[in-house]
Formats: C-alpha cells, sequence, structure tokens
C-alpha cells in the first residue's frame, strides 16, 4: 500500500496579514498575500482553461499588472466556436422549455466573449504548455520570464495549476527566485510524487515563506487520510517580510477565506 510520506513541516505557514482571496470563491480561487501582488509587475498565470477570475481579480489589486497567460487546452477557435454554439442553443432551450439548460448555455456565450473581453493589450494567452524544455512548442519556465520582461527583483508573481506538471517546471522558478515576489501552486499527487514534492518544498523554503495551505476537496485524501492528495499551497518571498514572521497557530481552513474547491462537498480540514 502507498503511504503518505509528505513532510509536514515542510507546510507549516507563517503569518502573513495582507492574505486575500482572489478569483471564484469556489474551484479558481486562491488565497494570496496582496502585498506580493501589488509589488509585482508581471503575473505569470500557468493554467487558465475557463476561469480566468484570479487574474482579473489580481489586475483589480494592481490595474498596472501585465498577464502573461498560458495554456495548450483552450485558444481564440475554441472560444469563438463554443460561442457560436451557446448563441444558437441558448433560444432553443428557452423554446423547448428548458430554462436551466437555456442558462448554462448564456453562461457560455458569456464566457467566450469574456475571453476576448479580458485577453488583450497587457493581458495576453499563449496557446502553449509550460514545460521544463520546449519540446513539441513548450515554453520553459525561462521563455516566459522572457516574454514577460520583468528581469529586476521581485517583479514576478506566479499563479500555477497544470495538473501534475508543477514538478518539472518548480526548478526552473527556483533558478530565479530572486525575481518572484510570491506564487500560489497547485500541487497534485502528493502521495505518489511524496519524494519530489519534498525535495521541491525544501528548495522553495529557501527564498520563499509558505503562508497558506488548503487542500483541494475534488482529490482524495492520503492513505492515512491525515492530508489531501492536491494541495494549494501560497508562497511569499523571504524579503518582503520586515522580521521574522511567526508560526501560524490557526485553523485550515481559514475562515472567511477558504472556500471548498466543489461546493457540494465539505471542505477538508488539514490538522496539525
Amino acid at each position: 500500500m502507498i503511504e503518505h510520506r509528505v513532510d509536514r513541516t515542510l507546510i507549516e505557514p507563517v503569518q502573513c496579514h495582507c492574505l486575500q482571496r482572489l478569483g471564484s470563491l469556489h474551484d479558481g480561487g486562491y488565497v494570496v498575500p496582496t502585498e506580493a501582488i501589488r509589488r509585482a509587475s508581471v503575473l505569470l498565470s500557468f493554467g487558465v482553461a475557463t476561469n480566468w477570475t484570479f487574474e482579473r481579480a489580481a489586475v483589480d489589486v494592481n490595474p498596472a499588472l501585465r498577464v502573461e497567460a498560458y495554456d495548450p487546452s483552450v485558444g481564440k477557435a475554441k472560444f469563438v466556436s463554443l460561442g457560436l454554439r451557446a448563441a444558437v442553443s441558448a433560444p432553443l432551450r428557452l423554446v423547448g422549455l428548458n430554462p436551466c439548460g437555456a442558462l448554462a448555455s448564456l453562461r457560455k456565450l458569456h464566457t467566450s466573449a469574456d475571453y476576448f473581453r479580458f485577453f488583450s493589450g497587457r493581458r495576453r494567452h499563449y496557446k502553449e504548455r509550460v514545460w521544463h524544455n520546449r519540446d513539441r512548442g513548450s515554453a520553459s519556465v525561462a521563455d516566459a520570464i522572457e516574454r514577460g520582461g520583468a528581469k529586476r527583483r521581485l517583479s514576478l508573481f506566479a499563479k500555477i495549476d497544470i495538473e501534475g506538471a508543477e514538478y518539472r517546471i518548480l526548478p526552473g522558478v527556483c533558478d530565479h527566485a530572486e525575481l518572484f515576489t510570491g506564487l500560489v501552486v497547485e500541487f497534485h499527487d502528493t502521495d505518489i510524487c511524496a519524494d519530489i514534492f519534498n525535495a521541491q518544498l525544501a528548495r522553495l523554503r529557501d527564498a520563499f515563506e509558505v503562508v497558506h495551505v488548503h487542500g483541494n476537496n475534488y482529490g482524495d485524501l492520503s492513505f492515512d487520510r491525515s492530508l489531501p492528495l492536491s494541495l494549494e499551497i501560497t508562497f511569499m518571498n523571504r524579503e518582503l517580510f520586515s522580521s521574522k514572521p511567526l508560526p501560524y497557530t490557526g485553523p485550515l481552513p481559514r475562515p472567511g477565506l477558504d472556500w471548498p474547491n466543489d461546493p457540494r462537498a465539505p471542505d477538508y480540514v488539514i490538522r496539525r
């Protein structure tokens, strides 16, 4: 049987008084330090799919923020097709006395239109995957940093939710840690990936403090049921702390900030 071997000391958060939830109330929203968002000039967003509420909220916090998003699963052609099909199906469903279906079509139409509204000007989407190299037309972390044009210290913030590929690209983030004010990462399969998870957390903590941890309740629990297998972990660069932070001893999830990714199920409690 697989045993969960995550080093719990690596994910113990410290106190951070500028945490705010940005984005969706449920899946797609993240708890991050607003100071790290305000200090950054570029947001690198790895993984957007059809939900860019986090990116929009980050721009609301820092209107000067440039957004560089990467996701090969969506693009202009997809949203044009989605919008056209939704525009046709919405009235047909309404005529067919299916108001719920019509509402779902209208939501898809809104999402399609909003993609073109949001990703314009200083907010760009690349239909590329972020990878550890450039194989198959991929972009490396170094490529994303170069495109973003942010080369000074503490000029980047990263959101990383790429379904397991985070383990492949985080070494590239660590290589340029001085550029990042912070990052939020969704880690997947932390049971079978526990060794690499521990190694990467240890390296990240050389430059960053863990300021928040939340379990994604769409995933399962570890074999001993002590931790969620999918963990959303938020980091802030140590240079942004005026003094050594104290440990956070409150509950996880944090009341008022955390909400279950899946609203149909209770949130996971991380016990310490």
